[in-house]
């Protein structure tokens, strides 16, 4: 049966592959393990005992790890937000504790070999556990967010939010503004946006 169905596959491939000169389909047949989006669903030491299939994160041949420099200009909570995130990712998308562990060593050092200090990486890393993977498994519900209004500035967010520790030690401001201003940047208008105006 498995000599058959390989049979067949290979004939497709031969097949899909004459279409045209630039375009080539590729199978991969196991008996063991299969991709599916962006885990490796595979028989694991659950699936002897259990007959339970194990998952663990899939990542393409291409992939680099080019994560954004940690000295481009982003917030501070951009930064802390995308590690967090792709631990979190990694979490969901591997059952066994030793793949998670694995994937987070990893995932920390081409943090560091983009620039990322070890002390941040380490921090915000911390903050995602195995033990808390059945409830990042599960669907949050969604709650009424207040409105923030966001200040546009054209210049780097991190030039304001350094200065945020003067309004924070003074007791009537402290009052005032209870929490930090939501910043977005804006791209000001070069020499050249001003002198050259296209019309058509």
């Amino acid at each position: 049966m498995w000599d058959t169905n390989r049979h067949k596959i290979e004939e497709f491939l031969l097949e899909a592959n004459s279409f045209h000169p630039t375009i080539k389909f590729t199978a991969e047949i196991s008996e063991t393990e299969t991709t599916f989006l962006d885990t490796i669903v595979y028989k694991g030491e659950r699936f002897l005992k259990e007959s339970i299939l194990d998952v663990r994160t899939h990542f393409k041949p291409t992939e680099t790890f080019q994560y954004t420099n940690y000295y481009s200009c982003h917030p501070p909570g951009i930064t802390k937000g995308f590690i967090k995130g792709e631990a979190l990712r990694l979490l969901r998308t591997n059952s066994s504790q030793l793949n998670f562990e694995e994937n987070i060593r990893n995932f920390a050092v081409c943090f560091k070999n983009r620039g990322y200090p070890t002390a941040t990486v380490k921090k915000h890393l911390s903050e995602v556990e195995f033990s808390e993977r059945k409830t990042a498994l599960k669907n949050k519900n969604i709650t009424a967010q207040k409105k923030i209004v966001p200040f546009v500035t054209q210049y780097p967010p991190e030039i304001l939010m350094g200065k945020w520790h003067l309004i924070q030690n003074q007791p009537q401001l402290r009052n005032i503004f209870k929490e930090p201003p939501l910043l977005a940047y804006r791209k000001g208008k070069s020499l050249k946006d001003i002198l050259v105006k296209a019309k058509l």
